[in-house]
């Protein structure tokens, strides 16, 4: 008795899996139906370019300015954000962002002979010899604007990257690599320090797309979020006491929602500034380049970032698709049989959000969905898709939403078209660019020869 209970259990466990599978089949068959349908489900009134006014922001002295929101990469605030100017010091983030890809903290880095000698301003005095972790070096750099730790970084990334000795020249091909990959469009990188050289130069949208990268890592987050620090004795020196040189994050001027933050200046950059910031959910990254003065560029700052965050709200897609009832095809959803004792098959990323102006309101924004047939069957979350939220022509935000295969079992093999493996397949982070920036690409009259 107990074995034929057991063996009715398995059979009906056995049938749901089939019909999981079924669906999974008639699911990608039916596409054009489901994306007619959810074409039909788009609000008819949704305002157009020229019917939705965009809030507009204040007046800055910086030459250039942005504010973008770095789950989305929307620009919230905008002044000639992709012509070219000269980065100085906050080219340092983008060299914090190669270490934090591509090194651990508790590696080593050793100065060379030539991160001593060959750079000038802002340093700490590390020299030739001197050994210190990376996770220290970050917090010379990016709290002091060390140069001369810069360079020894940019060596010790190129060398771990391309198995060489590490070069600065190797480490600016890599800058500029990872900068392409980030959809950066108007940005040439020629050092790891930002010292004046003629070509190279930043835009303000290339920097908040690395500023948005960059707060994505923890490490970078608390360190340059970090009023003061000490670095203990090396093998050459005694303890280093270190102060955050960002006005915001040392308190010698109050912005209560700055979190993190990177200061610039020569004299062809003028001031340059990064600054992160958040409030009621928002995380927002602030860039202006060629500044007058620094008091100047702190006020624009403040001026920018406050604009936004009293102009615009963020909507995790998640609890606004639950609110507004906009589901997936029935198919997945209303199969009381299919889905009992199973967790939701379908789901959407929790971390996914859309930003829209007060005056707006989610359910105008248009949806776009976009299925992904599976060429491969991975344990655990399968995207299948992608849902894209436009209102008045910008992209405003996108989530990707899987399918869980933990109701494969062993006794079963997915359809021959399906195959396991180990490593699941994501799509390109640069997705996140394409959705969420206003421009394809910079106008010829902005970009930098």
């Amino acid at each position: 008795m107990k074995y034929l209970n057991w063996q009715k259990r398995k059979e009906k466990w056995l049938a749901r899996t089939a019909v999981f599978l079924f669906s999974i089949f008639s699911f990608y068959q039916c596409m054009p139906f489901f994306t007619a349908k959810a074409a039909q489900t788009n609000p008819p009134e949704v305002p157009s370019g020229t019917d939705f006014i965009w809030p507009t922001g204040p007046n800055v002295y910086a030459d250039a300015a942005i504010v973008m929101e770095v789950t989305t990469g929307l620009v919230l605030y905008e002044k000639n954000i992709y012509t070219a100017y000269y980065p100085a010091s906050i080219t340092k983030i983008m060299t914090a962002l190669m270490a934090l890809e591509n090194c651990s903290m508790n590696e080593i880095v050793t100065m060379s002979d030539a991160a001593e000698h060959k750079v000038y301003g802002s340093r700490i005095g590390l020299v030739s010899g001197e050994q210190v972790t990376l996770k220290d070096a970050m917090y010379g750099m990016l709290l002091e604007s060390a140069n001369e730790v810069s360079y020894a970084i940019g060596e010790h990334v190129a060398a771990k990257v391309n198995g060489s000795s590490g070069s600065i020249e190797e480490f600016s091909n890599l800058m500029n690599k990872r900068a392409e990959e980030l959809g950066c469009v108007n940005s040439h990188f020629l050092n790891p320090h930002g010292l004046h050289e003629q070509e190279h130069y930043t835009c303000a949208y290339d920097m908040a797309l690395i500023g948005k990268a960059a707060i994505a890592y923890q490490d970078f987050r608390t360190i340059a979020g970090t009023r003061t620090y000490t670095i203990p004795p090396t093998n050459k020196n005694v303890a280093r006491p270190l102060a955050n040189h960002h006005r915001f994050i040392r308190k010698t001027l109050t912005y209560n929602y700055a979190i993190a933050g990177k200061t610039g200046g020569t004299t062809e950059a003028l001031t340059t500034l990064v600054t992160f910031a958040e409030k009621d959910g928002l995380t927002l990254v602030a860039v202006v380049l060629h500044v007058d003065t620094a008091l100047h560029a702190y006020e624009d700052t403040i001026n920018i970032l406050n604009f936004a965050f009293d102009n615009y709200s963020l909507y995790n897609i998640e609890e606004s698709e639950l609110t507004l009832d906009l589901s997936f095809p029935p198919l997945f959803t209303q199969s009381s049989e299919f889905s009992s004792g199973l967790d939701t098959l379908i789901h959407v990323g929790k971390n996914s959000n859309a930003v829209l102006p007060n005056s707006a309101n989610f359910s105008d924004a248009i949806k776009t969905i976009t299925y992904t047939p599976l060429t491969e069957l991975v344990h655990g979350d399968n995207v299948i898709g992608q849902i894209a939220y436009k209102f008045a022509d910008k992209y405003i935000g996108f989530a990707d939403f899987s399918a869980l295969s933990a109701c494969f079992s062993h006794h079963l093999q997915p359809p021959p078209a399906l195959h396991i493996v180990s490593n699941p397949f994501f799509l390109s982070d640069k997705l996140n660019d394409r959705y969420c920036s206003d421009q394809d690409h910079t106008p010829d009259n902005q970009r930098r020869a």
